[in-house]
Formats: structure tokens, C-alpha cells, sequence
């Protein structure tokens, strides 16, 4: 049993850096968003705008994502209804809320990551329409918006938002927020089509060998996020959102020493190691990058 985990570990890791090489070719127009609130109206369709940890336990999250990447953490309401807003540097970029573990499941908390929208009703029906699945209907938050959480049709967790503050205008990313996004799912075209219906992206293939199939969602002019095909191996569809940080090995350090696992460990051949995927001690799972650097590593196209 220790032997086929280790080994399926292994091959995870296999996996997670050919994904970051082929993603990462398309971080030279990543998007580029710091959280700031802006005019109700400023909309982005398709951007990536707010990211929500669900853990089992709300005071070991704060305080390992304290530690690892200096977030702030401020709660809000009472009782089931308790919300804790991720502060980072001054901005809103998240939140983070109590949900009691499954029985028998191997991980106590995810992030779900939510896109702009501008009819989150109108959301629903096309996600029900193609496949998808709806887990939450709109709801109103109040200070926030109205939001709603799926499973799109192979599966993958997501949730849409309309702030009511407007989107975050396009801009340098600090460390600490959030850079991009990369779908592993079964059939990447597929993906494509269902995201570029509900979102209106703008999709870009590339099937260059020996790199894997990789597919660009694009909305506003700049890639919001990237389809890769995932391993018969790994069961379950999902993205990972990935966080920009100044130094990706000493952001692997403290997440080590809270209790975190690494999942990719920096690789000199992978982008000079300044790429990585660490799990919370709950399970959660984030992508680091430190974008200018990464990108001095990409090959001339």
C-alpha cells in the first residue's frame, strides 16, 4: 500500500511539471490583476476574481496561509453564517470558511476558484444546459455579490461571481495574489467549449509535440487561464490557481515547516525552479510561481 502511494505520488509530480511547462508558455500574458474596488460597472467576463478555501479547519488554515504567504485574515457574521475575508497586503483577494470534513476523505479543505460573470442566473441555466451541475444557486453576499457554485460537465469544481464592487482592473500582481489558473480535465477541447459558452473566452490550441495538448481561455485580451489533459491516474478533474510569490524555494520552506506538504518541489530544469504545488495541512492545493523569473526560463518560441 506505502509503495503504491509513493509511486502514484511520483507520478503526480510527473504530471504536475509537464502541466507547468505547458502553462507556463503562456504566462508572458497572463493576467496581471491586483484586488482593489472599483466602479460597480467595470466588468471582465471570464476573469478569475475571487478564490474561497473551504476547510474543516478554519484556524489551522489562517495560520498556515499566514505564515506561508503573510495574508491577513478578517471574519465576518456569526454562527454557520461566519465568513473570514483573505486580506493580502491591504486587498480583499479571497475568502475562507468552516465546512465539516466528509467521513473517510483524505482531504479537510479545497479552494474553489470563481469567475466574473454578469448574470449569474443566466450562468445556471447554460451550466444545467451542458451538462454541468449546479451545487449552489445565486446567492447574494452581502458586500460581495451574488455568487453561485457547479461542477462543470466532466466534473470540475468552479463557482461564478458578480461583485458589486466591480472586477479588479487588470494590473502588475503583487506576491501574495493570485496570477493564474490551469483546468486538468479528461478532454481539453471539450472543456474549452463549455467555458468559452458560459464565460465568452476566446480559445487558443496548441498541440506541438512532445509537450502536452494545452488550450488558452483568453477574455479581455490576455490568457485568464489554461486546459491541460490530465493522467488516467489522477480520478478527479479540477483547477489549480496558482500564486505569485517573490521566491518560490523559500515560499516551499514555510509551507514545510507549517505542516504542509510539496507536492512539486522547485526544479532547476523546470523554469529554474521557480515553479511549484505545495497542499495545505488540510489538503488544499496551490500552484506557486514567481512569473518574472519563469518567464526568463521559457524557450524562444
Amino acid at each position: 500500500m506505502q509503495a503504491g502511494r509513493i509511486a502514484r505520488s511520483a507520478l503526480i509530480g510527473v504530471w504536475v511539471g509537464l502541466a507547468l511547462f505547458a502553462a507556463c508558455a503562456y504566462a508572458a500574458d497572463a493576467p496581471r490583476a491586483p484586488s482593489v474596488n472599483v466602479k460597480p460597472e467595470a466588468q471582465i467576463p471570464g476573469k478569475w476574481i475571487w478564490f474561497d478555501c473551504v476547510t474543516d479547519n478554519p484556524y489551522g488554515s489562517k495560520a498556515f496561509y499566514g505564515a506561508v504567504f503573510g495574508w491577513d485574515f478578517h471574519s465576518i457574521g456569526s454562527g454557520t453564517g461566519r465568513y473570514t475575508l483573505i486580506e493580502n497586503r491591504g486587498r480583499n483577494i479571497g475568502g475562507l470558511h468552516f465546512r465539516p470534513r466528509i467521513q473517510g476523505a483524505a482531504q479537510g479543505s479545497r479552494w474553489i476558484s470563481l469567475m466574473s460573470v454578469a448574470d449569474p442566473a443566466s450562468a445556471v441555466r447554460y451550466v444545467e444546459a451542458h451538462g454541468g451541475k449546479v451545487l449552489v444557486a445565486p446567492t447574494v453576499f452581502e458586500g460581495r455579490g451574488t455568487h453561485a457554485l457547479f461542477r462543470d460537465d466532466d466534473g470540475a469544481l468552479f463557482g461564478v461571481l458578480k461583485s458589486d464592487t466591480g472586477d479588479p482592473p487588470d494590473g502588475p500582481v503583487v506576491a501574495g495574489e493570485f496570477l493564474w489558473l490551469d483546468l486538468f480535465t479528461r478532454d481539453p477541447k471539450k472543456a474549452a467549449e463549455f467555458y468559452r459558452g458560459l464565460a465568452g473566452y476566446d480559445v487558443s490550441i496548441k498541440e506541438t509535440a512532445p509537450q502536452p495538448l494545452r488550450v488558452a481561455l483568453k477574455a479581455g485580451g490576455l490568457t485568464r487561464a489554461v486546459v491541460l489533459p490530465m493522467p488516467k491516474e489522477v480520478a478527479t478533474p479540477g483547477w489549480l490557481p496558482f500564486v505569485q510569490v517573490d521566491d518560490v524555494a523559500a515560499t516551499v520552506g514555510k509551507a514545510s515547516a507549517n505542516g504542509g506538504k510539496v507536492l512539486f518541489a522547485p526544479r532547476p530544469d523546470y523554469f529554474g525552479g521557480h515553479v511549484a504545488v505545495i497542499a495545505d495541512p488540510q489538503g488544499g492545493v496551490l500552484g506557486l510561481v514567481n512569473q518574472t523569473e519563469a518567464l526568463k526560463k521559457v524557450p524562444a518560441k
